[in-house]
């Protein structure tokens, strides 16, 4: 009965199917309902994806006729009413249901656990399975409640500590001043995607990010070291492994040549200033860690590390190289736009639970031509990976600029397309890949144009 009353309250409306999907998403309610309902929710929710609202109840019928399945059961929901004070009561009721089917069926594999390594390993995965579905059923969580007037107070004290220490409230900072001043850092709960196009630089200015923020004032490949106002960064990469990434933060912080650190051709110049800045590293009281993962990893694998993790330390900044890379916990629908829409709706969700500032990239659609085929760079929120819905997430979004003859370029445009807190704009930064560097230009800078940039 409490699958049939649900399902009659989303037949009345459209309004009543987005309540419903606000809650829960279509997966995970079709997953809870009974058997014999499912045929019901899979025509109501393709026919309101086509057509915006739900069908009749004589349609129902006739759709369930053609695909075999039985049309009296439309029938029995018709009669469940369910009124708009009961929904709530009902849903609560099917989420209760559901959690003490996934308790009880994950008990049922563990006394299955037999020692061999294979059948711990599966029970392992059942395990991260029935912990990501529990939480989906209840993430609609409160953050924060309350009356305004209750505040008051508490709004005058925050606004009085903030005017003596401006800096407590900033996030932390990217390490490119003309940048900070628009955003102000990027705060706990905040999410920052960089988008560009591939071979763009948007990983290499998300390392550079990392970089900056876990150092700090220091500045080891001019001697600069001793300060403490660096930030502990996990820096979770699907794209390069450990070694790869350690390489590129070796050569950006010595300021030398990744390519022959690579190939193990350094200057005895180089190698010296490759040798002090291992040595602050060692000394250095913030840390850097990486996390190499797969491509596929979900964010509830993420979040089951991150628990883990903090045993070790307590991250200040999580950075992810990127979206694109990985899939929804649950519920891949198998098409491209809507599945990294979801990862971006769960990464936002995490950092929000957790507090903390999140930093990840984006691919970016093709770039527009004229007629004559001059490259066009139309600049928006809507270049996003294919999916609105990243831009939605996210507080703050960079997208890097993609010109006509961009890689002979030595200059990176930035645009602020989305700013929660601020103004948007554009910033210019220079490239130095060959280093793995991007860097704040002198203010005698010219551009030159050459091809010690392309990647």
């Amino acid at each position: 009965m409490l699958d049939a009353k649900v399902v009659n309250w989303m037949m009345q409306s459209s309004i009543n199917i987005n309540e419903v999907y606000r809650e829960m998403e279509f997966d995970l309610i079709r997953s809870m309902v009974f058997p014999k309902y499912k045929p019901v929710l899979d025509i109501l929710h393709s026919y309101y994806s086509r057509h915006k609202i739900p069908p009749s109840y004589d349609v129902m019928k006739t759709l369930l006729d053609r695909e075999g399945d039985d049309p009296d059961v439309a029938e029995y929901i018709k009669n469940q009413v369910c009124a708009g004070n009961e929904i709530g009561f009902y849903l609560d009721d099917i989420k209760e249901r559901y959690n003490k089917y996934l308790i009880e069926n994950l008990m049922k594999k563990a006394s299955d656990v037999e020692e061999e390594e294979d059948s711990v390993q599966d029970f392992n995965d059942e395990l991260k399975k029935v912990i990501s579905k529990t939480e989906r059923l209840y993430r609609r969580d409160v953050f924060s409640e309350g009356d305004i007037a209750d505040s008051v107070k508490d709004r005058i004290s925050q606004y009085k500590y903030t005017v003596e220490n401006p800096e407590q409230i900033m996030g932390f900072l990217s390490g490119y001043q003309e940048l900070d001043d628009y955003t102000w850092g990027v705060k706990n709960s905040e999410m920052l995607v960089i988008g560009g196009a591939s071979s763009s630089g948007k990983s290499l200015l998300m390392m550079n990010m990392a970089v900056n923020a876990w150092l700090g004032s220091n500045i080891p490949s001019e001697g600069i070291t001793g300060y403490d106002d660096g930030k502990n960064i996990l820096f979770i990469s699907l794209e390069m492994s450990k070694k790869q990434l350690e390489q590129r933060i070796d050569a950006n912080v010595a300021n030398i040549r990744h390519r022959s650190l690579a190939r193990g051709q350094l200057t005895g110049q180089e190698e010296d200033r490759w040798t002090k800045c291992l040595k602050s590293q060692e000394g250095h009281n913030k840390k850097f860690y990486i996390l190499d993962m797969p491509r596929g990893t979900t964010m509830g694998e993420i979040e089951a590390k991150y628990e883990t993790i903090l045993g070790v330390f307590r991250p200040d900044a999580i950075f992810i190289d990127y979206l694109q890379l990985m899939k929804p916990t649950i519920g891949a629908s198998g098409t491209d736009w809507l599945d990294v829409g979801k990862v971006s709706e769960e990464l936002h969700e995490f950092c929000r639970k957790k507090d903390l500032p999140v930093v990840t990239a984006a691919q970016r659609k093709a770039v527009q031509k004229k007629k004559s085929g001059k490259k066009i760079d139309d600049v928006n929120l809507e270049d996003l990976g294919r999916s609105k819905m990243i831009g939605d997430n996210a507080a703050i979004v960079l997208i890097i600029g993609n010109r006509e003859d961009e890689d002979l370029r030595e200059d990176m445009e930035i645009h602020v397309v989305k700013n929660r807190d601020g103004a948007k704009g554009k910033v210019s930064l220079k490239k130095v890949f060959d280093k793995s560097r991007i860097e704040i230009f002198p203010d005698d800078w010219a551009e030159d144009m050459g091809d010690e940039n392309a990647i």
